[in-house]
């Protein structure tokens, strides 16, 4: 599962369908708080608007519940903005994104950790799964 979290709804589902048309499970919320309800499953990346992170009192925990709970953490921003995060929360950041410019790179981006995580077991490869033999 990857985990969407942003204020620009139309962003945002524009990269649910990209992702979910490589066979990823998506979720899409606006803040912090309702992302957190998702990191119980265990999601592969949280993508998280930049401007989510700016305050480091609700943000530093969110990231590191994230991270224990085996998510890459991927932020991103749009055109002409400059990086929010604090450093001490941006050290812990595996990309930081200008989108939409750069969505293809955050489909590559997850395409690689979807296969890495079948790679170490963290997940079933169900993409190669053969149908019965009748």
């Amino acid at each position: 599962m990857i985990v969407l979290a942003g204020n620009n709804a139309a962003l945002l589902e524009g990269l649910a369908q990209a992702l979910s048309h490589t066979g990823h499970r998506v979720a899409v919320t606006g803040s912090l708080e309702d992302a957190e309800e998702f990191l119980a499953s265990g999601p592969l990346v949280t993508v998280l608007e930049g401007s989510l992170l700016t305050g480091a009192d609700s943000a530093y925990p969110f990231v590191t519940r994230a991270l224990a709970s085996g998510s890459a953490v991927v932020t991103f921003r749009e055109s002409g903005e400059a990086p929010t995060a604090a450093p001490g929360i941006a050290r812990h950041v595996l990309a930081d994104l200008v989108l939409p410019l750069e969505r293809n790179r955050l489909v590559a981006l997850a395409e690689h950790l979807a296969a890495r995580a079948r790679v170490t077991g963290r997940v079933p490869d169900v993409t190669r799964q053969e149908p019965p033999a009748s």
